[in-house]
């Protein structure tokens, strides 16, 4: 393993209702809205463990010869017209690792130094379209991102067709009020509520089918484990809306135990500035919160070991750190990962920061994909 991290989309709910009738109108209405709500409680975990697949995509799209790569193209814009570093990318790609390119990417990018070397922050939008075969069209979404050393700020919409249910579901977050991601430390002011993620800022999610429509309001707090779910209101056909209660919600990040990372990983990392490699990751459980990693970067090379914990409550999610580079330019770097709902793979990000040499000080972002091997 080594470096790993950035940017964040915040979308892609794969959602479905149902809901059951009761001898009354209000009784059918109630029954259909609990099951609507809850049902978006559970896909809303279904998701979080895919927070981090944009920030693959934009990490990976600016390393050339990377296989995190794929088919997205890059062109650099001249400049002017353009701002100095900035670039377009499009093109299709395989964020789960099964062969199949079902999202299409196309956005731009804007960096305030050269990427290649050292960079502080970067403003963009990407707009996602997510096809799967057969299923055919079912997503789309358009999500704005500025990023920073220390956070990433989200805002945009993204549009869901289940095309089972026939339920649509929209997912809007603000541009007054953008949502804040951070790396989760367990810290006050950085739980976990995302699995890897600290999130800060409010969701505008609304689910629309042939039994009704549900709106409601998801606020997370930076200093909660939970979410607090509000403006809850259902609307059925006839137009009658039903108010629900507000309500507390903690996503578990697909529930499991810590001995679910117990494997062996073939991890492909890249990074910003440019720079991507590939190890062998061994995980093994030491206790009921914590993992040793054995590292071999590259696969067959000298092994490296360290430990990560798990982040707040959620098994699924750990963090750790390690010290690396050559006497004169070591660099501190802090990682979390985040398991796949099938435990097949995990997803990576990271920052590094340089603790000697010229480079003291400076450092950057990674990201990296492992599926499980052994």
């Amino acid at each position: 393993m080594r470096r790993l991290s950035i940017p964040a989309l915040i979308v892609l709910l794969f959602l479905g209702c149902s809901g059951s009738g009761g001898s009354d109108q209000q009784t059918t209405t109630t029954t259909t809205a609990t099951a609507m709500d809850s049902r978006l409680t559970f896909d809303m975990d279904w998701f979080m463990p895919r927070v981090s697949g944009f920030e693959a995509v934009l990490v990976g799209i600016f390393n050339p010869g990377s296989p995190l790569k794929q088919k997205v193209v890059l062109t650099p814009l001249p400049s002017p017209p353009a701002l100095p570093f900035s670039f377009t990318f499009i093109g299709p790609y395989d964020s789960n690792g099964d062969g199949i390119d079902e999202k299409t990417l196309n956005g731009r990018a804007t960096f305030d130094s050269d990427p290649a070397n050292a960079w502080s922050s970067v403003t963009g939008q990407a707009v996602v379209d997510v096809d799967i075969p057969v299923v055919h069209h079912i997503y789309h979404a358009t999500v704005n991102f500025t990023i920073t050393s220390d956070e990433r700020r989200l805002f945009g919409s993204g549009t869901f067709m289940n095309a089972l249910t026939g339920n649509t579901t929209t997912m809007t977050v603000a541009e007054a009020t953008p949502l804040v991601v951070k790396p989760a430390t367990g810290a006050a002011s950085a739980m976990s509520n995302a699995c890897g993620y600290s999130l800060n800022g409010q969701m505008l999610l609304e689910v629309t089918g042939s039994s009704g429509t549900l709106k409601s309001t998801w606020n997370f707090s930076s200093d909660s484990a939970s979410v607090a779910v509000n403006n809850r209101t259902f609307t059925d056909p006839s137009g009658q809306t039903t108010t629900l209660p507000d309500s507390t919600v903690t996503l578990p990040c697909g529930g499991g135990t810590i001995k679910d990372w117990d494997g062996i990983y073939d991890q492909h990392w890249a990074c910003l500035p440019l720079e991507f490699g590939q190890a062998t990751i061994k995980i093994e459980t030491t206790g009921p919160t914590t993992v040793k990693i054995t590292d071999e970067d590259p696969p067959g090379s000298l092994p490296v070991t360290y430990t990560a914990k798990t982040i707040g409550g959620n098994p699924h999610a750990i963090r750790g750190s390690f010290i690396s580079g050559p006497v004169g330019s070591q660099y501190l770097e802090d990682f979390n990962w985040t398991m796949r709902t099938s435990l097949s793979a995990f997803t990576q990000f990271s920052k590094y920061v340089y603790s000697e040499g010229l480079k003291q000080g400076k450092g950057g972002y990674c990201i990296a994909y492992a599926p499980r091997v052994g």
